[in-house]
């Protein structure tokens, strides 16, 4: 082949090379051209073996990180921009090629999922905190439920120094809820009930109640176990 004619071949295929944008970044050679090109590359040539499952993991950590982004961020939609670049980053991906996988496997744009992001905010914690609470109940045998109180007061949280509260002989439980994941409000809920159960089995002395004590231990370990055991069903409790 004469001189002309190669440097006129090579031309014609830089050319063709370089229609399609890369979907990898430096030390990458797959081009991307949406996501059916790139979803074949896990089994076909220049794929590498195994990139199917890199991309699968991208999509899925990309659907596992949506939901935890806040619905009261006023930028919502660049959030979701910035998520999306950081985890296709993460896996070594292209960001448009991680938006066009994420659509081809749930239907939707990822930035779509911002209304149903707004929806896990919009749990009612009172009603989650009842339902919790008479579950444990049942499961502690008690026989006279208290009130469970949530408290939004800081100052009284700061100056009693705890996040939960029963004074014996009283029907109700305070609860700090402000600031706090509901599983860990749950969590105090737990404890506190098993301390209802301790005194309607007179196991609570006057001044037994202290950090560490055995009450208080065994309350802990209750309230630890149980809420992993109500958790495994109701994963909504984990914000």
């Amino acid at each position: 082949m004469r001189a002309k004619e190669f440097l006129t071949e090579r031309k014609k295929k830089r050319k063709a090379k370089s229609r399609k944008p890369f979907a990898y970044g430096a030390g990458y050679g797959y081009y991307y051209g949406g996501a059916n090109d790139v979803a074949d590359m896990g089994a076909g040539d220049g794929g590498g073996g195994g990139e199917s499952k890199q991309y699968e993991s991208a999509v899925q950590d990309l659907a596992d990180r949506l939901p935890k982004i806040k619905a009261q961020d006023p930028n919502t939609a660049d959030t979701i921009d910035r998520l999306v670049r950081d985890v296709s980053k993460k896996h070594h991906l292209h960001h448009r090629a991680l938006k066009d996988l994420f659509k081809k496997r749930f239907g939707r744009e990822p930035s779509t999922w911002k209304n149903e992001i707004r929806e896990t905010d919009k749990i009612d914690i009172d009603q989650e905190v009842q339902k919790a609470a008479k579950w444990m109940g049942d499961i502690l045998n008690i026989q006279n439920m208290p009130k469970i109180k949530l408290s939004y007061d800081s100052k009284e949280a700061q100056e009693g120094h705890h996040t939960g509260r029963h004074e014996l002989g009283s029907d109700e439980i305070w609860v700090y809820a402000n600031n706090r994941n509901l599983v860990d409000i749950l969590r105090t809920v737990f404890h506190e009930l098993e301390h209802i159960r301790q005194g309607e089995n007179d196991e609570i002395e006057p001044g037994s109640s202290y950090p560490g004590s055995p009450i208080e231990a065994k309350a802990d370990m209750v309230a630890g176990k149980y809420i992993k055991i109500y958790g495994e069903k109701n994963r909504h409790i984990f914000q």
